[in-house]
């Protein structure tokens, strides 16, 4: 590993800034520790530590453009950063063969999704402790039994929620932005239920119109039997979802 030039951190001291732009740099950490984060809508999530001897900054390289920094590394204590020879690294990358190039380019991408998938999980993780709380407070919307029809996202799929598999699910929790489902039903898969899968949901709160939503799935657990869990994001929100579910929220709270 030849490192052409070395750069030293105070504590706290950012290495990269996400949303900064990519030189194409590759680094390796040589000395000390340095916290990776990425800001979410509900704060700032921390999404590794990095020690002596890992590399960071290989995605832009290896997807071969330039582009904005996905996360933020900031040192950890007195850190000493080395960078690579980027001249040599391309010269070893361009003898390799075409397909092997666009294996590492696929890698890179599918990283960069996982990385904005995890803070997202991580977001959510934070506010779990207000989401329990507000649940215990107003007993569990799963009492409540609302049904939650839902298929692949399609045009039509959003005008009519027709499509060649369709799912159900019983409303466990709701947000403005996202809810949570319990499936009792053999047709969740890990194959069809990926991080990221989108999907058109149907439902009808008590008193209120009927809502269809298309959204994604931010996280999804297996139960054990035909039972799972999922977490989902709404990918479009209008001020009449959000007064709908604003409603339905206070009059449970009320109860």
């Amino acid at each position: 590993m030849e490192v052409k030039h070395t750069v030293e951190y105070e504590d706290g001291e950012l290495v990269l800034m996400e949303g900064g732009e990519s030189d194409r740099n590759i680094y390796v950490l040589l000395e000390g520790q340095a916290r990776v984060t990425k800001e979410t809508d509900k704060g700032q999530v921390t999404l590794a530590l990095l020690e002596e001897g890992d590399i960071f900054g290989e995605v832009s390289f290896l997807a071969q453009k330039y582009g904005a920094r996905s996360a933020t590394i900031a040192a950890r204590g007195k850190v000493k950063v080395g960078v690579l020879d980027q001249e040599k690294l391309s010269t070893e990358y361009g003898a390799l063969s075409p397909l092997f190039q666009k294996i590492l380019k696929d890698l890179a991408e599918r990283f960069s999704t996982t990385t904005v998938l995890a803070s997202r999980l991580a977001a959510r993780r934070m506010e779990k402790p207000t989401l329990e709380r507000r649940a215990a407070k107003r007993n569990p919307l799963q009492k409540l039994r609302i049904k939650v029809e839902y298929v692949a996202e399609t045009d039509t799929a959003r005008q009519t929620l027709s499509g060649s598999q369709s799912y159900q699910g019983i409303l466990l929790d709701i947000a403005k932005t996202g809810m949570g489902l319990a499936l009792y039903t053999t047709g969740f898969s890990e194959s069809t239920h990926q991080l990221g899968a989108k999907f058109v949901f149907q439902f009808t709160l008590p008193g209120k119109p009927m809502i269809r939503v298309p959204g994604h799935i931010a996280w999804a657990r297996a139960m054990g039997g035909k039972k799972a869990r999922m977490g989902i994001e709404f990918s479009e929100t209008n001020p009449y979802l959000r007064k709908l579910v604003e409603e339905f929220l206070q009059t449970v709270e009320d109860e």
